[in-house]
């Protein structure tokens, strides 16, 4: 065998095997509905193997919830043609909505699990946390935010992932309207922090576009096939 190649480790490959079957479990299921036997009988591993590589139920939760994550942050990242700040927070944005389609199941799982527990919610709070590297560079942030910033931005996640709660529900808005009223929310929450406000006159004029004609698109928006069904 040449040097650095090592043969398939067949003890990596069943405990990758386990967590798809928890990941798969936990996104449909709560996590109380679901029993040691049901995680071992979907993985095809005996109880013993299962706490040997997790420690048990917990530690499989955990470790699934890592996983997740990690998938949904990996889906976001920009992609080397998206070359201006423009194009990279659209695209992030964008391809956020995308995963919440392709996976509706385990987006919804990921919101319920956030206050499961300590480590859960740590794991939860990491996985965002280096998901927003990537839209703090694109605006240009500096690498410590000040306090008005960070609440801004961190305030501007839970108006996403709400969004697309939203969404998934109701199933009536194009991607590419609901892509650009969130990097619309995102820049007015930046443009707050930053003391660039409506002034009154403007926030008493808004109840002249509140209405039906409000979740009509802008015109000269660019269409698109609707991925929410």
């Amino acid at each position: 065998m040449p040097r650095g190649r090592k043969p398939t480790d067949p003890d990596s490959s069943r405990r990758d095997d386990v967590l798809r079957a928890a990941v798969d479990l936990f996104s449909t299921n709560p996590y109380e509905d679901i029993s040691v036997d049901d995680l071992c009988k979907r993985a095809g591993v005996s109880h013993g193997l299962l706490s040997y590589y997790f420690g048990g139920k917990r530690g499989l939760f955990a470790a699934a919830v890592r996983q997740a994550w990690e998938e949904m942050v990996a889906w976001e990242k920009p992609r080397p043609e998206e070359t201006t700040p423009a194009e990279r927070v659209h695209g992030y944005v964008r391809r956020h909505f995308e995963y919440v389609v392709r996976y509706p199941e385990r987006f919804e799982a990921l919101m319920r699990t956030g206050h499961a527990d300590k480590e859960v919610n740590a794991l939860a709070m990491a996985a965002r946390e280096h998901a927003l590297v990537e839209i703090k560079a694109s605006l240009g942030c500096p690498e410590h935010p000040s306090p008005r910033l960070r609440a801004a931005i961190w305030g501007w996640v839970g108006y996403m992932d709400h969004l697309a709660l939203d969404w998934l529900q109701n199933r009536d808005l194009d991607i590419n309207y609901i892509t650009d009223l969130c990097v619309q929310a995102l820049v007015f929450s930046v443009r707050e922090a930053n003391d660039v406000r409506f002034d009154d006159s403007e926030l008493e004029r808004l109840n002249l576009v509140i209405g039906p004609a409000s979740d009509v698109p802008s015109a000269g928006r660019p269409e698109s096939t609707t991925l929410a069904g």
